[in-house]
């Protein structure tokens, strides 16, 4: 009879296996969404039965349909590096990790457009560090996987603009009643801006939040 490997020994193992069955599921959906789109994601089947919002008719755009002024108001706001970097923005990282061990949780974060997208399409938004463990390993298959102007086009159809409402073209009929491609450079600047936290503001009530009001000041500076 051979004899049982220590405990240790098969925690690894099994710990090891899940990672690889984890690394392979995202590496697949990754290629699967390079070219299809989804019809669902975790967040909204978290949001839809645990909090219980609707799931509005959602509309989806390419990327060239998005004016290019949007595009750039997004990327300078939630990551200007975005094009140069591989996923991490490893000193706002460290300063975030310094920044909540002070506070004793997880209140300020570092995330890049990689990195929301990576939750949005893959986790849940909720606030812990094997989320981010996993956040950090999805961010880099889907880095590998995925074109920057794919990664950059699924995040503004998946990301979340409200209760129920997902995607840039979904909120601009929502909110404006009008497409993407013909908000105004005031209405852009205000969807952007409430992207901090989509749940509690809109763009109609976007100046009640000092993060969104700072957010729209710089755009309305630079843009």
């Amino acid at each position: 009879m051979k004899p049982k490997r220590p405990l240790w020994l098969r925690a690894v193992r099994v710990i090891f296996i899940a990672h690889l069955w984890f690394w392979g599921i995202i590496a697949g959906l990754s290629l699967l969404y390079s070219f299809v789109n989804p019809p669902l994601t975790p967040l909204m089947l978290q949001r839809y039965l645990l909090r219980g919002y609707p799931l509005h008719h959602r509309d989806y755009i390419t990327l060239e349909k998005i004016p290019k002024r949007t595009q750039n108001m997004l990327i300078a706001i939630e990551d200007g590096n975005f094009y140069k970097h591989f996923g991490f923005e490893w000193s706002m990282v460290r300063e975030a990790y310094e920044r909540n061990q002070k506070a004793g949780k997880i209140r300020f974060g570092a995330s890049t457009l990689s990195n929301q997208l990576a939750r949005t399409m893959f986790l849940t938004t909720d606030r812990n560090y094997l989320r981010k463990y996993l956040e950090i390993q999805t961010t880099v298959i889907m880095e590998i996987c995925m074109t920057k102007k794919r990664m950059l086009e699924l995040y503004f159809n998946y990301v979340e603009w409200g209760k129920g409402i997902y995607g840039i073209e979904t909120a601009s009929q929502y909110y404006y009643g009008t497409r993407c491609s013909r908000l105004s450079r005031d209405q852009s600047m205000k969807m952007i801006s409430i992207l901090t936290n989509p749940i509690k503001y809109s763009p109609q009530t976007y100046y009640n939040s000092p993060s969104a009001r700072q957010r729209y000041n710089l755009m309305q500076r630079y843009f």
